[in-house]
């Protein structure tokens, strides 16, 4: 993985998903899991532009956390989520299916300086060897392909760059960003969010379903010029950090510039979901710019393009 490397954008079809996308959007919003698998489940729907997964918080709670003081980074390879922990003596890749189950069983090696080192368990979909000094890059090498990390020479611990991060998310008064969401290397989802403190905010899939939530109440429309339909939601508190709270292993990778702005490139882990973060935080305003999540099923990449701006969200017409 190349620290500064943005996501790729996804491809996208016109159609609403049809169960839980716990990834779109605020996938971890003020750590309301549960409220945001409510808020976006769309049952009754018809078609998926994203293979639907039914994984729920706390399913894959297996899955090992990975080592304390680790640089952690992850990518996809193919449909699988496969995550990297390194440490000064220790390689640990984590592997997830689709489904969100931990993949055990497999047969994994590191491939790294030209010489292959088979990986032995560590537990569900855990896969650990013994490294002389810390590399520059690893291929983690899968029964069905490979994924490659570059490791940088230097990090240092990120927890209060982060920790500042998320106390700037909360004092939003608005936010919108553009959302690429993706269960695999093709097909997915872009969504444009707008949310206004609060309790208030609409999104927009790129030629499909639309919402806007008000407090209690919210709006569902399946497509362009549809029907509005009005229901219950669960009451949102944002603008939030889409990582919730649930943080581990916060690293600086580096700097670079996003849009001309300086920002720290930032990886850490949730183990309670679990996921996998690289945010470009900017060193001045502490505001995220961008955000790319890896989790089972969900590639996601956000885009952050309005801070504070005026922002007027009410029901629809």
């Amino acid at each position: 993985m190349v620290a500064s490397r943005p996501g790729r954008p996804a491809r996208y079809v016109a159609r609403p998903p049809q169960s839980v996308l716990w990834g779109l959007g605020a996938l971890l919003a003020g750590g309301l899991i549960a409220g945001i698998a409510a808020l976006f489940s769309f049952s009754s729907h018809g078609g998926s532009a994203v293979a639907p997964t039914q994984v729920q918080p706390g399913t894959v709670a297996a899955t090992p956390a990975p080592p304390r003081g680790a640089v952690v980074v992850a990518e996809e390879a193919g449909t699988r989520a496969v995550a990297l922990a390194v440490q000064r003596k220790a390689l640990t890749a984590t592997v997830l299916a689709p489904s969100g189950d931990p993949e055990s069983g497999l047969k994994v090696s590191f491939r790294v300086a030209g010489s292959s080192l088979r990986a032995r368990s560590c537990g569900a979909g855990c896969y650990r060897a013994a490294v002389a000094a810390r590399p520059s890059r690893v291929e983690v090498v899968l029964p069905s392909g490979s994924v490659s990390f570059r490791i940088p020479a230097a990090t240092r611990p990120g927890p209060a760059i982060v920790l500042r991060a998320e106390r700037v998310f909360r004092g939003l008064r608005s936010l919108v960003y553009v959302e690429s969401l993706r269960s695999g290397p093709t097909r997915g989802l872009v969504t444009t969010w707008r949310f206004g403190a609060p309790d208030r905010l609409t999104y927009q899939i790129h030629g499909g379903a639309a919402a806007v939530v008000i407090g209690p109440r919210r709006w569902d429309q399946t497509k362009p010029g549809g029907k509005w339909v009005a229901s219950q939601s669960t009451v949102l508190h944002v603008p939030a950090p889409t990582w919730g709270s649930d943080v581990a292993d916060p690293n600086v990778l580096g700097s670079a510039t996003v849009k001309g702005r300086p920002v720290w490139i930032v990886s850490f882990a949730t183990p309670s979901v679990p996921a996998w973060f690289t945010a470009w935080i900017d060193k001045h305003s502490y505001r995220t710019l961008q955000l790319r999540m890896t989790a089972a099923g969900h590639f996601m990449f956000h885009r952050y393009t309005q801070f504070n701006a005026p922002l007027k969200i009410v029901p629809p017409r």
